[in-house]
């Protein structure tokens, strides 16, 4: 459980939140195409300097994770046996709906089982539209939306 301070506020009112977005905007932009779908990828400078120490090209994995709740999942990976699309030379992204391999909340918390790439036609019409990436604490975070 996530311990919020200043009274319990999320982070859109949170001011130690706001000041860390206004010092660390996501100033990096580039526009591709995923899936036959345009994707924008949007990256701070603190990413940015992490992907120029990287040494291979860091994976993004957009998941939109079906199970009893769908969850969207941002992973960030070195190498992968799926599609990529290539935002730069340190930079790739991916989508992938995915089927969860049982409904059970406690191995759901845990592990996020996955049982294959989710490809109903439902899930095809579904992409997403903006990507961030931001490099906080030694850890990459992402969220995106669809």
């Amino acid at each position: 459980m996530k311990n919020h301070s200043l009274f319990s506020f999320g982070p859109g009112i949170n001011p130690l939140y706001l000041i860390d977005k206004w010092l660390n905007p996501y100033i990096h932009n580039q526009q591709v195409t995923l899936k036959n779908k345009p994707l924008s990828v949007r990256w701070t400078r603190r990413a940015q300097r992490a992907l120029l120490k990287n040494t291979q090209p860091l994976i993004v994995e957009m998941q939109l994770y079906f199970s009893c709740v769908i969850k969207k999942r941002v992973l960030f990976r070195d190498t992968v046996n799926f599609d990529i699309a290539a935002v730069n030379d340190k930079l790739s992204v991916a989508f992938n709906p995915v089927e969860a391999a049982s409904c059970d909340p406690l191995e759901f918390a845990k592990s996020f089982p996955e049982k294959r790439i989710f490809d109903s036609s439902a899930s095809q019409k579904m992409h997403p539209k903006y990507l961030k990436i931001d490099y906080k604490n030694q850890a990459w975070q992402g969220e995106f939306t669809i």
